[in-house]
């Protein structure tokens, strides 16, 4: 049985800080059951050069209990901020699919120490597919190429950011990828996060079906049905 393989946060920091080229993708229960169930998501997340992130609290438990010790999860939302706040490669140029050019202008004042001119946005047009035409691909490509972009944030959601990461890798020589989900969007405050107590019991499913059960109801019960798959996850 294939499993996906997690990394803890420690050593996440310690492969970013050896600057080799990866994707890091944070991955929850909703997640999982895409994992066993969608071959293209499957593949994307499976290579060598893929770094999983525990961003749901189930999977933490499970490998928590697991493993007779205490493994933390690292969601989207939280490792993006903190490497705004905490990190400095300043002189890195950034690309953030998924969010307007104007939006840029929000992130430089929440996190001014970063220099406007490195930093761009492109917001793909919406598709219901979960892969992008090569035509889009070939577009984003060498958008990166001609910026020479160091990283790419994802903010497109699972599983069409992880997909596209896996294909803009191949074709650049963009250092990282960060499939972080809507965590560009909370920063911005155009989609409002759940509260930290729900956050913290881990029950931000909960939150997400009272405040919008019409578009949720959906992941919510995928990540039920994903219980049956914690065997597929293991801690690297």
């Amino acid at each position: 049985m294939e499993k996906i393989l997690f990394y803890e946060s420690k050593d996440i920091k310690d492969i970013i800080n050896k600057k080799q080229r990866i994707i890091i993708n944070f991955m929850n229960s909703h997640d999982l059951y895409l994992f066993r169930n969608n071959n293209l998501f499957n593949r994307s997340v499976i290579k060598d050069y893929n770094i999983n992130s525990i961003d749901g609290f189930v999977i933490s438990l499970w490998l928590s209990i697991k493993n007779f010790r205490l493994i933390k999860r690292q969601t989207g939302p939280d490792f993006t901020i903190n490497f705004f706040k905490k990190n400095k490669l300043f002189d890195k140029k950034m690309l953030f699919i998924g969010i307007e050019n104007k939006d840029l202008d929000i992130l430089i004042k929440k996190f001014p120490n970063y220099n406007k001119k490195n930093i761009f946005a492109y917001n793909p047009p919406y598709i219901k597919d979960i892969k992008f035409s090569q035509k889009e691909i070939s577009k984003i490509s060498k958008m990166i190429k001609d910026k020479k972009v160091d990283i790419v944030w994802m903010g497109l959601g699972c599983p069409k950011q992880n997909i596209l990461s896996e294909d803009l890798y191949k074709k650049t020589k963009a250092e990282y990828f960060f499939n972080v989900g809507a965590a560009i969007d909370f920063i911005l405050e155009k989609k409002k996060r759940s509260p930290k107590l729900f956050r913290s019991l881990g029950i931000e499913w909960l939150y997400r079906l009272l405040a919008d059960f019409k578009n949720s109801r959906k992941k919510v019960l995928r990540s039920l049905l994903a219980l049956k798959y914690l065997n597929s996850v293991d801690i690297k």
